[in-house]
């Protein structure tokens, strides 16, 4: 994480908010503390994933920031089980490939790739929702 901006505090708590109502999430805490706030970090209980990856819990870490009339964000998941980890990425580290991509490893397969990816809103709190969605109902079973 380290994303260059302003972090909103309103933002981040509409996004804290819709992580603790996410039913595979188990924990929310900010990160590196509540003070600071650079951002969020979800732990998922492994035990609602299906299928099974392990016994410790995989995170899903937000940041969102915030320059002139710009927004900027990463949210990533990472399975401590198995390595996987991918996610989507609002910055400047893949101009083409457009505003946003998503990207994936998978060191068991060796798999890896960034794509270009949308969103059809840019409120953040429904970003989230419909990233949340996409990843437990569409990239987790491709690990």
């Amino acid at each position: 994480m380290g994303l260059s901006g302003t972090i909103d505090s309103a933002v981040y708590e509409g996004l804290k908010d819709v992580l603790q109502r996410y039913p595979f999430v188990t924990r929310v805490t900010y990160e590196p503390d509540s003070i600071t706030k650079k951002f969020l970090r979800a732990h998922i209980d492994p035990a609602r994933l299906d299928p099974s990856i392990g016994p410790n819990p995989p995170t899903l870490d937000v940041e969102w920031r915030f320059t002139a009339d710009d927004q900027y964000y990463r949210i990533h998941y990472a399975d401590p089980n198995t390595g996987f980890n991918c996610g989507w990425h609002r910055d400047d580290d893949h101009p083409e490939l457009g505003p946003v991509h998503f990207q994936y490893e998978n060191p068991t397969t060796g798999a890896a790739d960034h794509q270009h990816a949308t969103f059809e809103n840019e409120i953040p709190t429904e970003v989230l929702w419909t990233a949340l969605d996409r990843l437990f109902e569409e990239k987790l079973p491709e690990r």
